[in-house]
């Protein structure tokens, strides 16, 4: 028993994020910093936007990484989970009319810039924020965890970096202002989207984290409604997310099932030239070489596609036959006919 409690008081000195925790009012003099966004602040959120709409741009991660890391984007994000966790509602409205202005300064700029910029094209990283999936719940939920952490810490900064980076919040709205710009709907919904869905989330683990540390509540402000709310918003915007994951997942077994298909039953007796698999209308199609044309290979394989889940595929086989004798005797017919036009062309000239 006693070398249970050893080891019990052992355990708590290791996991516990108390110990080095700096005092109440430093946390909240630094959240509230980080929520006011004006001057400097404002300054650097226009560049780094137009940094990330550069590197979206141009497919270039390192410069949308790099914009991602000197953005204050998150500041008021942290302001809205954290004033929920303390009650304070004068903090709230503070967090809120930050965050809502720099959302307009973020489409205003990213739409400006596409607007202006003539080589702008909807390139795959750009694409790839108009539609989140559950994976983007749990990117925002864990990193809004450790960004608090770190904000509650006197040395937090190199985590407020990688948080920042790995949530990804500046792209969405890069995204949208792209579908401003073109009056594409689909990237105005899902950019902001997927900016809310971060948001919400790094606001709900800020909130649950700080009630965790059990920071001070302020007495005289009741915000139950205000929570319940917020907790009816985290719930709706769950639910898309879910959903995408579903149809994500979905496709990927599907397209792990067409390429163990086409390796067990094509590339292990044929060779392949090219394959294209399409999970949305459900179809496999291949070309391949072999020696002789065979007829009955499709209808072969289509019997055994129920093997590897793939009843509904639709099959497309395109043969070419690398047979030599083949090969020769259509060389000769060439000839032939290549004779006859020359011949043709000779007799309607004379």
């Amino acid at each position: 028993m006693h070398n249970f409690n050893v080891f019990k008081r052992y355990l708590k000195t290791v996991i516990d994020i108390k110990s080095d925790q700096e005092s109440e009012q430093e946390t909240y003099n630094e959240v509230r910093a980080g929520i006011l966004f004006r001057g400097t602040n404002l300054w650097i959120m226009a560049m780094a936007m137009i940094i990330s709409c550069i590197g979206l741009n141009i497919n270039s991660k390192a410069a949308v990484i790099g914009a991602m890391i000197i953005s204050p984007l998150m500041g008021p994000v942290f302001g809205v989970g954290f004033s929920l966790g303390i009650s304070d509602i004068d903090l709230l409205r503070l967090s809120f009319k930050n965050l809502f202005r720099i959302v307009l300064i973020c489409l205003l700029c990213s739409t400006l810039y596409y607007l202006l910029n003539p080589y702008h094209v909807a390139t795959e990283e750009l694409l790839s924020f108009s539609s989140p999936t559950l994976f983007d719940i749990l990117l925002a939920f864990f990193g809004g965890l450790a960004g608090f952490i770190a904000i509650s810490r006197k040395e937090g900064n190199r985590v407020l970096v990688g948080v920042a980076v790995a949530t990804a919040c500046i792209p969405p709205l890069c995204t949208a202002g792209y579908g401003l710009a073109t009056l594409q709907w689909q990237y105005i919904i899902g950019g902001l989207y997927t900016y809310a869905l971060n948001s919400v989330f790094i606001c709900l683990s800020t909130y649950i984290m700080t009630r965790y540390l059990k920071f001070k509540r302020n007495e005289n402000q009741n915000i139950s409604r205000v929570n319940l709310l917020f907790t009816i918003i985290a719930s709706l915007t769950l639910i898309p997310g879910a959903y995408l994951a579903y149809k994500m997942g979905v496709k990927n077994i599907y397209l792990s099932r067409a390429d163990h298909f086409i390796q067990q039953e094509l590339v292990n007796h044929f060779h392949v030239i090219n394959q294209e698999i399409n999970p949305q209308s459900k179809t496999i199609t291949i070309d391949i070489s072999s020696d002789i044309y065979d007829s009955l290979l499709v209808p072969r394989l289509k019997q055994k596609l129920n093997d590897y889940s793939l009843e509904t595929t639709d099959l497309v086989i395109h043969q070419t036959s690398t047979n030599q004798a083949i090969i020769v005797e259509m060389q000769k017919e060439i000839e032939k006919l290549k004779s006859k036009v020359e011949k043709f062309e000779k007799d309607n000239h004379e």
